[in-house]
């Protein structure tokens, strides 16, 4: 993408946030131009994406701009617009220790289910929570089963159980359930999982669900732009190599310290995890 140019020395004594990140990406709107899908993002369209990002959450407006710019685009080059009432995708801001505040990508379920789709081999996806009042079973094998009775609830996040993934592959159906014990170590890991903005704290089930699909979609037909989304989900992405998506900043192993607000690498907090390989529920050993 270039070099970013910094906003003018020369600018009114009073800008306000706004003023100062909307003259930052004037100021680079060629550089920027060049990075954004051809199709569906021109580049007013994505400044006022950002803008809107940022008035939603002002965090962002104190975050280093080369971050916000990056995860912006990374956003657009997936076709997923962030922020919005969909909940495709979201950028947020968290502390690093080195660099100050910072701002990563997160998918949102429905962004990657929407990316499964453009494969073309997937011909449905979608994922369910299991609360307790539910009727819930399943087994694993050569003749896997998978059977919910939804109950009578008002879905409470807190009497989630398990969620499960499942998809149809040109017909043939497979399966990835996962305990709330699995999620809830797959959101500790989250880098930004406790910051006040973090879809983590204001949608738990809808970020459950998409860590099941996200497990899912790793052994699915992958379009580019799904690997993308895998490897660009939950880190921060870098200045220079948009047209390819680079990253840099911590390990995304890590997680934030939720007192300091620092990072400290994963394993110092979490052990291994172990989730349930992706069923074939019609592999029957023919």
């Amino acid at each position: 993408m270039g070099q970013i140019v910094e906003a003018s020395t020369n600018a009114p004594a009073v800008v306000t946030p706004r003023q100062a990140l909307a003259e930052l990406l004037d100021r680079n709107k060629e550089a920027i131009g060049a990075s954004l899908p051809t199709i569906g993002y021109s580049q007013e369209r994505f400044t006022r994406l950002l803008l809107t990002a940022a008035n939603t959450n002002p965090d962002l407006f104190e975050c280093d701009p080369r971050s916000f710019l990056a995860a912006g685009v990374g956003a657009a080059q997936l076709g997923l617009e962030p922020n919005d009432a969909r909940g495709l995708a979201y950028l947020l801001p968290f502390k690093d220790k080195r660099r100050g505040k910072i701002v990563q990508l997160i998918i949102g379920y429905r962004g990657m289910m929407d990316l499964a789709r453009r494969s073309g081999m997937v011909t449905s996806i979608n994922a369910f929570p299991v609360f307790r009042q539910d009727t819930f079973t399943y087994s694993l094998g050569l003749e896997p089963t998978l059977h919910h009775v939804p109950g009578d609830h008002d879905e409470n996040p807190n009497d989630l159980t398990h969620v499960y993934a499942v998809a149809k592959v040109q017909g043939d159906p497979q399966f990835v359930v996962l305990t709330r014990k699995q999620v809830d170590k797959a959101r500790k890991a989250s880098r930004g999982a406790d910051s006040t903005y973090s879809p983590w704290n204001t949608h738990y089930t809808e970020m459950a669900l998409k860590t099941a699909i996200r497990r899912l979609c790793k052994y699915l037909p992958q379009t580019v732009e799904m690997a993308q989304a895998i490897n660009s989900d939950e880190r921060e992405l870098t200045i220079t190599d948009l047209g390819s998506i680079g990253y840099s900043g911590p390990d995304p192993d890590d997680v934030i310290d939720a007192t300091s607000g620092e990072i400290r690498p994963a394993s110092d907090v979490i052990d291994a995890e172990v989730v349930d390989e992706p069923v074939d529920l019609l592999a029957s050993g023919e």
